[in-house]
């Protein structure tokens, strides 16, 4: 695996309804977002170029206190993917992983298996999912389904059970999506300058832009679960989570 030919950004958006400043909250003595630049320490080390895409000097100014590479971008960008694509056109690489700010428990085996997923199948755009059996899960809109062929690309995304069983007695797990992207260059800028799909609107789910103008999505088999970070309550079972694993 060769991590020198790509870009890994972490969009830190100072902005926040339900948990606000969350790059800065405290996450067991440091900022969150600093203990996800942590976590993805062992790829920088590895050659890949790691490095925080914010819109506050706030953020900027954590970064630099813990020697974090950090880039200001416009403040005017409607996603962390447009705030990957405006960094990208600073720091060319082949490929460009975006990691959300919020997610300090990312492994960095599953981040491999994408990334050697999207090398060995050309297709320009990548993502995760996760094997979850939780019924609460599946009928929580806040939880992301997504199906797949069998070449392992995305047919859809929803927030909406999917597949929808027929019988209901029959259900026993479903594919959690992972909101972790990977995508070639040209993909990227691609992706970014297309309008949004109606499916997109509908669902709020950025990615079915891609599947809505024919952008294939390849999805790689995570190990592990998603544990972001969006509210007080989910910050305090971060808090906890970490604890144990220090």
């Amino acid at each position: 695996m060769i991590w020198n030919n790509w870009l890994i950004v972490i969009p830190a958006r100072l902005s926040s309804t339900r948990l606000p400043q969350k790059p800065l909250a405290d996450l067991c003595g440091k900022p969150l977002v600093v203990r996800v630049y942590e976590r993805l320490k062992p790829l920088a080390n590895k050659g890949a170029d790691v490095v925080v895409a914010t819109d506050s000097q706030l953020v900027m100014d954590a970064c630099l206190q813990h020697q974090i590479p950090s880039v200001m971008t416009d403040a005017a960008h409607q996603s962390g993917t447009d705030r990957c694509a405006e960094v990208a056109r600073q720091r060319p690489k082949p490929f460009i992983l975006n990691v959300q700010g919020d997610e300090p428990f990312i492994h960095c085996g599953d981040l491999e298996a994408l990334a050697r997923l999207m090398i060995q199948t050309g297709v320009g755009m990548g993502t995760m999912m996760h094997r979850n059996s939780q019924k609460a899960d599946y009928e929580n809109p806040n939880c992301v389904k997504v199906v797949v062929n069998a070449a392992h690309q995305a047919l859809y995304f929803s927030r909406s059970p999917l597949p929808h069983y027929r019988a209901p007695q029959t259900f026993q797990n479903f594919w959690q999506h992972l909101g972790v992207y990977a995508f070639s260059a040209d993909t990227l800028q691609n992706f970014c300058s297309l309008a949004q799909h109606p499916l997109e609107l509908a669902e709020s789910l950025e990615q079915l832009r891609a599947l809505g103008h024919n952008i294939p999505i390849v999805v790689s088999i995570a190990d592990h679960p998603a544990i972001g970070i969006d509210t007080p309550e989910d910050l305090e079972a971060a808090r906890a989570r970490f604890s144990t694993l220090t």
